[in-house]
């Protein structure tokens, strides 16, 4: 009767410790796909306002024509 008695004291303690790492393992992967998302969201690139955007592009543009000129004078 007390092998008995402890068989069950002894699987309703297994059972408890299994069901404590399998909701710890659960928190560890909640926590790293929430880390996964925040990070994603930081990466997010911010947009640059209008009047920057047209300063840079332009200033690139007017960077390529000058040196097309200069390799045609050079040629």
């Amino acid at each position: 009767m007390e092998a008995a008695l402890n068989q069950t004291t002894f699987l309703t303690q297994a059972q408890a410790l299994l069901a404590k790492r399998l909701a710890s393992i659960q928190r560890n992967q909640n926590a790293e796909v929430k880390s996964i998302i925040n990070k994603d969201r930081q990466v997010a690139p911010k947009r640059m306002p209008l009047g920057m955007r047209l300063a840079v592009n332009t200033h690139n543009i007017g960077e390529r024509f000058v040196e097309s000129v200069k390799n045609t004078r050079g040629r």
